[in-house]
């Protein structure tokens, strides 16, 4: 609270805040890794962002999700989140119509998608199975197979079925990022990194299901290593995806984001497949998601880090 000066008069003089000197009790916040919020991180390269404080529309473009039943299915609202507010969804989805600063052909040559979940195991409920939390999604190809349209071009997940309550890890949370590219015959594949804590040994053994956490997705096609960050930490078992030519997102249709699931037709994707019993529409809290067409470095996914959970 700013405390306010009196002006003073004696003899008729004027004796002015100024002239007494400042005095507030408001102090600027110190910078956290030389920021002083989120908005700052490599700024020019942020080309999507969902605040999702109290309202669904993306920042950047202004656009809300798409109207009736193809663009809001089941039970979307708010929470308190690690920024301001958060998108909650109980069995849900949102989907977007196509944001022009990521739907050209070389838009995400490089990209780094950051976002903020909170998400439980859910194994052994009627919802087992895989968790979409975030992804670009074509509308108009027509695949080989019902199957090859689920996926988008890029995808933030959970492997939400994979530990049971009852099991010696329950806490254990498996994030998973992928992307799909085309190859030079115009077929696709994916490339996808997760952690990988069955393993022998086990990798990225992260316990942080039901809290929030910061889920980051960076692809270099430089180096040709596809990362998945939790909590500013490296936990991917699949970082390295070769050293051969280029590997381009598979980005030759328009693209829809969209939260809570896949390609499905419950989401107006007319050659997409029905709902899958194995990825139920989501239930999960999303907050502060960007989409930067670069690959951030280490440190600035810390900083996103860091001042996400100053909540800045």
């Amino acid at each position: 609270m700013k405390k306010t000066i009196k002006y003073l008069f004696a003899s008729g003089v004027v004796l002015s805040a100024l002239a007494l000197g400042s005095c507030s009790d408001d102090k600027e916040l110190p910078k956290i890794d030389g920021y002083n919020n989120s908005d700052e991180v490599a700024a020019t390269n942020l080309k999507a962002h969902w605040a999702f404080d109290g309202s669904n529309v993306e920042r950047l473009s202004g656009l809300g999700p798409l109207a009736g039943a193809a663009g809001t299915f089941g039970t979307v609202g708010f929470e308190e989140g690690r920024i301001g507010q958060a998108l909650k969804l109980t069995g849900g989805a949102l989907r977007y119509p196509n944001i022009a600063a990521v739907n050209t052909a070389d838009a995400l040559a490089n990209y780094t998608v950051s976002m903020w979940v909170k998400v439980k195991n859910n194994r052994g409920t009627a919802a087992e199975g895989y968790t979409q939390l975030f992804g670009l999604f074509p509308d108009g190809l027509t695949p080989a197979t019902a199957g090859d349209f689920m996926w988008g071009n890029i995808n933030m997940a959970a492997e939400t079925g994979w530990f049971a309550a009852t099991n010696a890890q329950p806490d254990t949370l498996v994030l998973k990022g992928q992307f799909v590219i085309k190859n030079s015959d115009g077929s696709i594949n994916g490339q996808d990194n997760r952690p990988d804590p069955r393993g022998n040994p086990p990798v990225g053994v992260f316990k942080k299901t039901g809290e929030w956490v910061h889920f980051v997705a960076r692809w270099n096609s430089t180096t040709r290593q596809f990362h998945i960050f939790g909590n500013a930490s490296s936990i991917g078992a699949y970082t390295q995806r070769g050293t051969g030519d280029a590997l381009p997102l598979r980005m030759n249709v328009p693209c829809s984001p969209v939260f809570g699931n896949g390609a499905v037709k419950e989401l107006g994707f007319a050659n997409g497949p029905d709902l899958q019993t194995w990825s139920p529409l989501a239930t999960a809290s999303i907050d502060d998601v960007r989409v930067y067409n670069t690959a951030l470095s280490d440190a600035e996914i810390t900083a996103l880090f860091n001042l996400g959970t100053a909540g800045r």
